[in-house]
């Protein structure tokens, strides 16, 4: 073959591209979230804006009652809330049927909802292990076996977009540690991200993760307030001390723009893959131009 043909064999599928605004077009697309504030709002939003119906969960009714005030003040009308504690199989079952009932069989769906609380590991409990370990890995197994219930009698195929963190690689708090639970929970997430991948594709679903890195949000607020009144003003220092050397997003809106776009075809071609989006927490970055060839380095 000339290279006229062999361009053409490549020119010639550029007709069959889905155009970028039908990639991130979702209307008609069911949507759940677990999750009502921080990143899970932020989530719900950007799935709203493309087009998604969105039903969401949470154990707080107060929060989700605001959120959905909030989000149809943005123009999303079409979302809805039900109070949902994805510790337990129940709830994971029963957001579902709500989700089926309101709007549909379910198309995608994200479990954002998560907590954590440093504790030093020599005196975690079993409570706070349980909590912790039962919301963040257990609620999302759960709510997404319900929620692949759905895409499987549909027969739609679906998207699964799961939320580990930096934490299941062993990061966690600067010099300070103390979220073995969450360290626990989250590389749970990634592991159960493969498995699940690979018994679902044969169904049209993609099972993906991504891996958030340090944000501020009103769960991260709360829980290091617990964390103060236990171990003090000292220990506080130390942990404000150290954020000062960790990349922390602003806005977890940069995480949700990730998220959202594995929610798309996008991910068509992906399976059990790990996105990491945390600001290069993991790399040193260099801060000064050293160059001596470029107008603007330190030696040119």
């Amino acid at each position: 073959m000339d290279k006229e043909d062999l361009f053409d064999m490549s020119a010639d599928g550029l007709e069959d591209v889905m155009p970028i605004k039908e990639v991130f077009d979702l209307s008609g697309k069911v949507a759940m979230v677990s999750g009502s504030v921080g990143l899970a709002l932020y989530v719900i939003n950007r799935l709203a804006e493309c087009g998604a119906k969105v039903v969401f969960g949470a154990r707080t009714q107060e929060w989700g009652d605001m959120a959905v005030d909030a989000l149809k003040d943005l123009g999303h009308t079409n979302v809805a809330f039900k109070q949902t504690d994805v510790r337990t199989i129940e709830d994971c079952r029963a957001l579902v049927d709500f989700a089926e009932k309101t709007y549909g069989p379910v198309d995608i769906v994200v479990p954002v909802a998560a907590t954590w609380q440093a504790r030093a590991f020599l005196d975690m409990d079993e409570e706070l292990y349980d909590e912790v370990v039962d919301t963040d890995m257990k609620g999302q197994y759960f709510l997404i076996q319900a929620a692949a219930r759905s895409m499987v009698k549909a027969k739609h195929g679906g998207k699964v977009v799961t939320i580990a963190s930096v934490a299941y690689r062993g990061d966690d708090i600067y010099k300070i540690a103390m979220m073995t639970p969450y360290n626990a929970a989250k590389a749970g997430v990634v592991g159960m991200t493969k498995g699940i991948a690979k018994e679902l594709k044969q169904y049209g679903i993609n099972v993906n993760c991504v891996a958030p890195g340090g944000m501020v949000t009103p769960g991260a607020i709360e829980n290091c307030v617990e964390t103060v009144e236990r171990y003090g003003a000292e220990w506080q220092r130390d942990q404000m001390g150290g954020g000062s050397a960790t990349p922390v997003a602003t806005s977890p809106d940069d995480m949700a723009r990730m998220i959202l776009t594995l929610c798309t075809s996008v991910s068509d071609f992906m399976y059990g893959k790990v996105v990491e989006v945390d600001g290069g927490s993991d790399l040193s970055f260099q801060e000064k131009p050293w160059s001596y060839t470029m107008e603007g380095g330190l030696h040119a």
